[in-house]
């Protein structure tokens, strides 16, 4: 497995903050010489503050009405 394989592997559990303190260091050693994998980590790391942000906003009523509206029974 490469580095740039390994730093794949752990992106998201680093996100996460699961990480070991050694975990961590490589990791932050591997994104420090490694462009791709930076832009990978930055990626991953604005898209999950991107869901929370949308997660916490309150959907508007004609949004659930027409959504509610496009529901099927099963």
């Amino acid at each position: 497995m490469n580095d740039c394989e390994k730093c794949e592997e752990v992106l998201q559990p680093w996100l996460d903050r699961e990480l070991n303190e050694v975990e961590r260091l490589e990791a932050e050693a591997h994104l420090a010489g490694c462009d791709y994998c930076r832009r990978r980590y930055r990626f991953e790391a604005e898209l999950r503050r991107f869901v929370r942000q949308a997660a916490a906003e309150p959907m508007g009523i004609e949004l659930k009405q027409r959504l509610s509206r496009l529901r099927i029974s099963l």
